[in-house]
This record gives structure tokens, C-alpha cells and sequence, in this order.
């Protein structure tokens, strides 16, 4: 009948609609999927060059002193909102940061600049002794695990396969008898400092509180200016003389970084500077010469810079780790 030929017509009609409704909905929702795959991209795209933009501004500060005979914490280098915080960079803001253990006050503080690779340890090139010292140091006064982690990276680094200690140590043999995932030595310079999570005995934990004085880059001096009291410490000075020497850095004040901040200009009268400072022991004397002859400089050419870079208006955000030296020369580059 014509009722029922219209009835017809009409569910036909709101069953097409129906179809074409979800159809449309399905349609939409893998447009919208791509245009926020699209957004995504883009502002990963703008984050990476607006953090890439600010390690190439650290760089180009770094150049700007390059006629300077010395570096340290009140080096604008080494903190300066001014330069180095929220620096507007196309869509978004970028900064340089880091966090600074002061061990004069004891306290963690943000700072906005760099972090130079002169005041740590370099794994490649220190001897098992200094490492030892700042293991004991840093990882709550364990001696003897303190000497097999320092063996332990000795074997790990050199070219030979002879164990350097019969005990605690590793070499291939060991790295070859792993359970999962065995693999050898590397039998030569460390090329970034993640590596030594490969190295026996280096877990999470203890590279957590290690990596911070610890680096693969230079050549092996350490910028007195800037050395952290475990490094002093590691280097072979005594706690006292570590003191004095931090106390002469930090100023009346009693704090680093700041512009009463006592800076050695010139190793050869690091001793002589200290002497006129405070009161020194012919023993003192006698250490801190010595440690200075082997181990003490007064300026940093390299340096770590970490970029922070989010876009106005946007959570998202994309960090940037660089080391580079003061003639602009990326040595390690990681983003994430």
C-alpha cells in the first residue's frame, strides 16, 4: 500500500542517515587524528630548534671570552638570568639551566648557565687512586667497594686484558660470562659517560650520585675555581685545606657566585694566594704545591650546557644535553 511503500521509504532514509552519520564521525575523528599528529610534529619541530637555538646562544657567550686567563662562578657563563633564562626564541622560550650544590651553604640551587666539564673528574685519564678517593667519597665512606669500582673502570679503559687488582676487578673474561646479554671490555677511552653503566658494579643508584663529578672530557686538569669539595677532596688534599680553599672561593659572604667570590687568576700563585688568605701549614704547603704541579688549573675550555625549551601556551617541552669547547666544537649531543 502507499503507507507502507512511504513507511519503507522513510526507514531506508533515517538507516542512510544513520550510516552516513557514523561514516562522517569515523571520517572525522582519522582527520582530527592526523591534524593532531600534524600539531604534534609541528611543535616538536619548533621545540627542537627553539633548544637548539639556545645551545648555539651558550655557544656563542663561551666565544665571547675566549680572551680570558681564568674562569669561574662569578663568570656570567656560569650564571646569568639576564642571558640565560627564558630567552625568546620564535613561538616558545627557551633556557639554559643546571642544578648547583653549593658546598659552602649546603644547599641546591637553580642557576642559569653553565656547567664546566673542567671542574670534574675524567674517568679516562685519572688514576685509579684519585677515583678511588671520590668513590669513597660520594658513595658513603665504602672503602673496599670504592677500590673495586675504581679497578674496575681501570680494566675497563685500558688496552690490555690483565686484570689490574686479582680482586674486584673485571675484565673480558668477566663481561663475557654474563648471563644476559654478555659482551667484552671496551679496552680503550670512554667516548660518553653513559658507558660506564656497563662497567661491573656501576648500578643506577651509584651513577646517579657519580655522574654529576665525573666526565670524559679534557685533559685531565681541574679548574680549582670551580672543582666541587669531593673533587678537592679526590685530588688529595686534606678536609682541612679542602675547606680553606672553598672558603677562599666563596667569599665574606660565604657563598659562591656571588661578587665578593675570591677567583685564583693564575695556578703558579694558587699556594701564595691561599697563604695570603689563611694561615697554612708547611704541610699544606707542601700538598697543595704538589697537587697543583699535577692536577690544578684556573680555566675551563669545555662546557655542558642543558637547554629547556617550551612553546607559549603548551606543556610540552624538549630538553637538549650539548658539550661543547670555546671554539664552538659540539663533542656530545643528546635530546629528549
Amino acid at each position: 500500500s502507499p503507507a507502507d511503500v512511504r513507511g519503507s521509504i522513510l526507514i531506508l532514509t533515517i538507516w542512510s542517515i544513520c550510516f552516513l552519520s557514523t561514516l562522517a564521525v569515523i571520517l572525522g575523528l582519522g582527520v582530527r587524528q592526523k591534524l593532531q599528529l600534524v600539531q604534534r610534529l609541528d611543535e616538536r619541530d619548533k621545540l627542537h630548534f627553539a633548544a637548539a637555538a639556545g645551545i648555539k646562544q651558550a655557544i656563542v657567550q663561551t666565544g665571547q671570552d675566549k680572551e680570558s686567563t681564568f674562569y669561574s662562578f662569578v663568570d656570567r657563563c656560569a650564571d646569568d638570568p639576564s642571558v640565560f633564562k627564558d630567552m625568546e626564541i620564535g613561538d616558545g622560550r627557551v633556557s639554559i639551566r643546571y642544578d648547583f650544590f653549593d658546598d659552602a651553604s649546603g644547599q641546591t640551587k637553580v642557576r642559569y648557565g653553565l656547567i664546566d666539564e673542567e671542574r670534574k673528574i675524567n674517568v679516562n685519564t685519572a688514576d685509579t687512586a684519585v677515583m678511588e678517593r671520590l668513590f669513597e667519597f660520594l658513595l658513603g665512606g665504602d672503602e673496599t667497594r670504592a677500590q673495586d669500582l675504581a679497578a674496575a673502570i681501570t680494566d675497563w679503559r685500558d688496552a690490555d686484558s690483565e686484570l689490574s687488582t686479582p680482586v674486584g676487578s673485571a675484565e673480558d673474561s668477566f663481561y663475557r660470562n654474563l648471563t644476559y646479554n654478555p659482551y667484552e671490555a671496551k679496552d680503550a677511552p670512554l667516548e660518553a659517560l653513559d658507558e660506564l653503566r656497563l662497567v661491573k658494579d656501576m648500578d643506577a643508584n651509584s651513577m646517579e650520585k657519580l655522574k654529576d663529578y665525573l666526565t670524559v672530557f679534557g685533559d685531565g686538569k681541574i679548574n680549582i675555581n670551580t672543582a666541587p669539595k669531593a673533587v678537592l677532596w679526590a685530588l688529595g688534599m686534606s678536609t682541612y685545606l679542602a675547606d680553606k680553599v672553598m672558603l677562599y672561593r666563596s667569599g665574606k659572604d660565604k657563598a659562591l657566585g656571588t661578587a665578593d667570590d675570591n677567583v685564583f687568576k693564575s695556578a703558579p700563585n694558587i699556594v701564595s694566594d691561599l697563604s695570603q688568605f689563611t694561615s697554612l701549614s708547611d704541610s699544606e704547603v707542601a700538598d697543595l704545591s704538589r697537587i697543583v704541579d699535577q692536577f690544578l688549573k684556573v680555566q675551563s675550555e669545555i662546557f655542558m650546557a642543558r637547554a629547556v625549551a617550551h612553546l607559549n601556551n603548551r606543556r610540552n617541552t624538549t630538553e637538549v644535553v650539548a658539550v661543547f669547547n670555546r671554539g664552538g666544537d659540539i663533542l656530545y649531543w643528546h635530546e629528549f
